[in-house]
């Protein structure tokens, strides 16, 4: 077999594409990792910024010898409420008998552990800092412009981000849908331990996320309406920390401090086609969705795990992209519209009663929280674990 059809390249070294990498050089393949910024440094204290992992992405990271023991804060309990309106739900990792249910990963932290592996696999040749350009594409291979150096693979994967210059390249289109929301990011200071509880308030103008991080520390994820983002923008600290206590409450005591905060518009942006000829996007180049359910990471590493699987250096590109893309395309459009139907909720007003998770009127809250099977079905979906169709068994 010739060194073209076992060759790969991979434009991003974010996290989707050096797991990727990683993957694809342990099964055979000699990998191209393409990455167009410096590595960045670790960032300290309350500026670093976090992604949530589900428990089945550490199940799958974990079993392939790509999780590091102490990396990430655990999730342990999830505690959901709706801002003036009585009850709550409340999951716990012993309910859906796992060890956590989720973790709290520094986003640079994580991407220097897996540069570590990648400069340590032989079959991986990183490049980097670099643009990638695509010259032309076949049925059976491409031809990359790297710098200044022309390179034929077998099989381009495009993880280069939201508005990918690959995937324009390839003449892949997108359907776009902006929502009337933007994601403020902090991480926050507390007078009180958050006991590894992460915690999602909804209120009217968008739903609220605290996830535990250490040192009495919460990353903060607001998806806040246009209105309510130019208020809060132009905030001192101390007025921003203030009307974030408002919004949430005294859980975690008096909110002491705020890190360097982040704003960016929130939309829906998928790819109308993910795979073409002998390229493949995966990551934020496949889709973008609201971050409402914490998701899109995680269904971008079950893409890319799921393509690992299918790609051997015996087997033919274009089956197995073929039976990536069969087997990946529910779960795919079930997270989409899920997650679509979460955020639309929260830019509708009045709220309509068929509030996110079914849980608009407080007896609801407190029902799912009473009914162990109903309430474990909803975690199980957000741990990205299967349940059977009748946890009962009944």
């Amino acid at each position: 077999m010739s060194s073209l059809l076992n060759t790969v390249v991979i434009v991003g070294a974010g996290i989707a594409g050096s797991v990727q990498a990683l993957l694809l050089a342990r099964a055979g393949f000699n990998v191209t990792l393409v990455e167009a910024q410096e590595p960045a440094s670790v960032d300290e204290g309350l500026n670093v910024r976090s992604v949530a992992l589900s428990c089945r992405s550490r199940q799958l990271l974990d079993n392939h010898g790509l999780w590091p023991t102490d990396l990430g804060c655990p999730i342990n309990e999830v505690h959901t409420t709706i801002r003036g309106q009585f009850g709550s739900v409340r999951l716990t990792a012993r309910d859906l008998d796992v060890s956590a249910l989720g973790y709290v990963v520094a986003n640079t932290e994580f991407e220097r552990y897996l540069l570590k592996l990648v400069e340590a696999e032989r079959a991986i040749e990183l490049i980097c800092p670099a643009t990638a350009r695509l010259i032309c594409t076949t049925a059976n291979s491409v031809q990359m412009q790297i710098g200044s150096e022309t390179v034929e693979a077998s099989l381009l994967i495009a993880a280069d981000g939201s508005h990918s210059p690959i995937r324009e390249s390839l003449g892949i289109e997108v359907s776009k849908k902006a929502y009337d929301q933007f994601a403020i990011v902090a991480n926050l200071g507390c007078q009180r331990d958050h006991r590894n509880i992460a915690f999602e308030r909804f209120t009217e103008c968008g739903p609220l996320a605290l996830l535990p991080l250490a040192e009495k520390r919460v990353a903060m994820v607001y998806s806040a309406t246009t209105e309510a983002t130019k208020k809060l923008r132009g905030l001192s600290d101390d007025q921003f920390l203030r009307a974030v206590q408002e919004l949430f409450g005294g859980k975690l005591g008096r909110l002491k401090s705020v890190g360097r905060r982040a704003v960016f518009p929130l939309e829906l942006i998928v790819s109308r086609s993910q795979v073409t000829g002998c390229s493949v996007l995966i990551g934020n180049a496949a889709r973008t969705i609201h971050p409402v359910a914490g998701q899109g990471l995680n269904l971008a590493l079950r893409d890319v795990f799921e393509l690992s699987s299918q790609l051997t250096p015996e087997r033919s590109v274009a089956a197995a992209l073929e039976e990536f893309s069969i087997r990946r395309r529910a779960d795919q459009q079930q997270v989409i519209r899920q997650t679509n139907r979460l955020a639309e909720t929260f830019v509708r007003k009045p709220w309509p009663l068929e509030i996110p998770l079914s849980l608009a009127k407080s007896p609801s809250m407190l029902l799912l929280d009473n009914i162990a099977p109903m309430r474990n079905r909803f975690g199980a979906s957000a741990a990205g674990l299967r349940l059977p169709a009748n946890p009962s068994g009944a």
